[in-house]
């Protein structure tokens, strides 16, 4: 089975589960299988992938976002850097893990199959 086979079946599963199609297929995922990436929804990948792709783009944007409004100004600039990456990574870390926990708990709760069994 091909992976736009699989995308169907599981949109088809997520659909039938109720949830709102943001929910199951959230902008960063269309945005990417609109650019050619092959991924799967965010509730068939894996604990560690989940976090570290919503993680990594949350981090990456909050780090711009504390960069360009300068929120360490009272600092100097290396330190004030060192400062606004180390938020960006821990906020990052934090909201990765939360938001794989929170499609682990779906992925359960609503008893989907693994990505790999789709078909």
């Amino acid at each position: 089975m091909n992976f736009e086979q699989r995308k169907t079946r599981a949109m088809e599963l997520l659909q039938a589960t109720g949830m709102m199609r943001s929910h199951y297929a959230p902008p960063l995922i269309r945005l990417l299988w609109k650019a050619g990436v092959q991924i799967a929804p965010p509730h068939f990948q894996s604990f560690l992938s989940t976090a570290l792709l919503t993680g990594g783009w949350f981090g990456l944007f909050m780090g711009v976002f504390l960069g360009v409004f300068g929120w360490f100004q009272g600092a100097a600039p290396l330190q004030a850097a060192l400062i606004a990456m180390a938020a960006a990574c821990v906020a990052g870390l934090l909201f990765g893990l939360a938001l794989a926990s929170f499609y682990a708990h779906d992925r359960r709760k609503h008893q989907l199959p693994d990505w790999s069994t789709l078909g």
